[in-house]
C-alpha cells in the first residue's frame, strides 16, 4: 500500500470525503463485464480508474466539473480511452435511456439523500440497467467513533419503528470533528433499511453486508466493523 495516498481526500464541494482504497462492493463493480458501465457521484474516480484498468467503458458522473477534470486528466496519463465524463447532479440531471448500462455504481452518496429521495432515485437507476444488470451502492453507518453520540438515538427511533431512523438534519449537533465537509443534511443507513429500499425498487439482491473500513478509513473513526454497509441488487 502507498503509504503517501491518504484514507480521506475532502470532495472540492463540501460532499463529505472521497476513499482512494476501494471496499469490496466498489471493487466488484470494477470488475469487466461485457457492456457500458457508470458511476455515480465519482468524485476523483477511483473506482472509474480501476474499472478502465480491467477493460471497462465507463461513464463517470458527478456534480462538480473540477472533480471531472481530475479523472479526464488520470484516464490521459494511463492513455484509457473508453471513459466519457458526464457533470450532472443525481438524480434531477440525469437521464439516460433504458436498459442502458450492465453496471452502475453508486459509492457513499445516497447517504445524503432522504428516504423518500432514495426510493425515486433507485427506481430512476433500476430502469437504467440492462435485465440482469447490476447497482453497487455503499453508505456509510452510524457505526462510527464520531457518531457515537447519535447512535442511541438512531436505535431508539428504530425501536419505534420509524422508516428511516438515520436522517439527521443537524449533523453539527452531533458530530465535531469531521462535519465542516458535510452538507446540512446526511442519513446513516443499515443493511436492513438499504434491503427494503432495494426490494421496494424492484431489485433482486445478490449481496449485502457491513464494510470493516479497516486500512480505508482513519482508525480514529473504526468502531466495530460495520462502519459503512454495502449492496448489490440485479435487474429481474
Amino acid at each position: 500500500m502507498n503509504e503517501e495516498m491518504p484514507l480521506f481526500v475532502p470532495t472540492l464541494n463540501k460532499q463529505g470525503y472521497a476513499a482512494p482504497y476501494l471496499d469490496p462492493f466498489s471493487l466488484k463493480f470494477t470488475e469487466y463485464a461485457d457492456g457500458q458501465f457508470l458511476e455515480i457521484g465519482a468524485a476523483f474516480g477511483y473506482a472509474t480508474m480501476k474499472a478502465l484498468e480491467s477493460g471497462a467503458k465507463v461513464i463517470a458522473n458527478d456534480m462538480d466539473i473540477r472533480h471531472l477534470e481530475h479523472i479526464k486528466e488520470a484516464a490521459g496519463k494511463f492513455g484509457y480511452t473508453e471513459v466519457e465524463t458526464l457533470a450532472a447532479e443525481f438524480p434531477y440531471e440525469l437521464n439516460f435511456p433504458p436498459k442502458s448500462f450492465k453496471k452502475i455504481l453508486i459509492s457513499r452518496v445516497l447517504h445524503f439523500f432522504s428516504g423518500e429521495k432514495i426510493k425515486s432515485s433507485l427506481q430512476q437507476v433500476h430502469d437504467w440497467l440492462e435485465p440482469n444488470g447490476e447497482l453497487y451502492v455503499v453508505c456509510e453507518t452510524t457505526f462510527l467513533t464520531n457518531w457515537l453520540s447519535f447512535i442511541p438515538e438512531y436505535e431508539k427511533r428504530k425501536a419505534e419503528g420509524a422508516e428511516f431512523p438515520g436522517e439527521i438534519d443537524n449533523p453539527k449537533h452531533w458530530e465535531k470533528s469531521w462535519s465542516d465537509n458535510l452538507p446540512e443534511f446526511v442519513h446513516w443507513l443499515d443493511k436492513e433499511s438499504l434491503s427494503k429500499l432495494f426490494e421496494e425498487a424492484g431489485f433482486e439482491i445478490v449481496e449485502v453486508d457491513y464494510i470493516n473500513r479497516k486500512g480505508q478509513f482513519p482508525d480514529s473513526l473504526l468502531l466495530d466493523g460495520r462502519e459503512s454497509v454495502g449492496i448489490i441488487g440485479k435487474r429481474k
